[in-house]
């Protein structure tokens, strides 16, 4: 079983994932925070195997939030959200620690696959974003 922490700052957003991943046989969403800060406090009680992370949250950025808990625990994985399709989101992100990017608007293409590969030790980037400038 894989557990996942969501941290979205849009209550709709964090609701429909929930609801979305509650369905699925490997999946258990554990937390799910409104904010960096809550995520910050969080995690050292739930220890997820992967975070989805809002890059855009304030006020602290999804990328700020990945850089200070993959620095505190290496082995959290962590994927960032966003509907930013330029890759330097991307690569901010990624330099931050996170092991997966997913396009918010191809969620429902990309969000179980990259839980998948992320889990299993890999790197995920939805299409749509140019990989040769990452």
């Amino acid at each position: 079983m894989i557990s996942i922490v969501i941290a979205e700052e849009h209550p709709d957003v964090r609701t429909a994932w929930s609801v979305y991943l509650q369905g699925r046989k490997n999946v258990q969403v554990t937390g799910v925070c409104a904010n960096g800060m809550e995520v910050i406090e969080m995690i050292p009680d739930l220890l997820p195997d992967i975070i989805l992370m809002d890059v855009n949250m304030k006020p602290v950025s999804g990328i700020e939030i990945t850089r200070k808990l993959t620095s505190e625990y290496p082995d959290l994985k962590i994927i960032g959200l966003s509907f930013h399709i330029s890759s330097e989101y991307v690569k901010r992100m990624m330099e931050a620690g996170a092991k997966g990017y997913v396009l918010k608007f191809r969620v429902e293409e990309d969000l179980l696959a990259a839980i998948e590969e992320v889990s299993n030790g890999g790197t995920f980037i939805s299409e749509g974003i140019n990989r040769k400038r990452l």
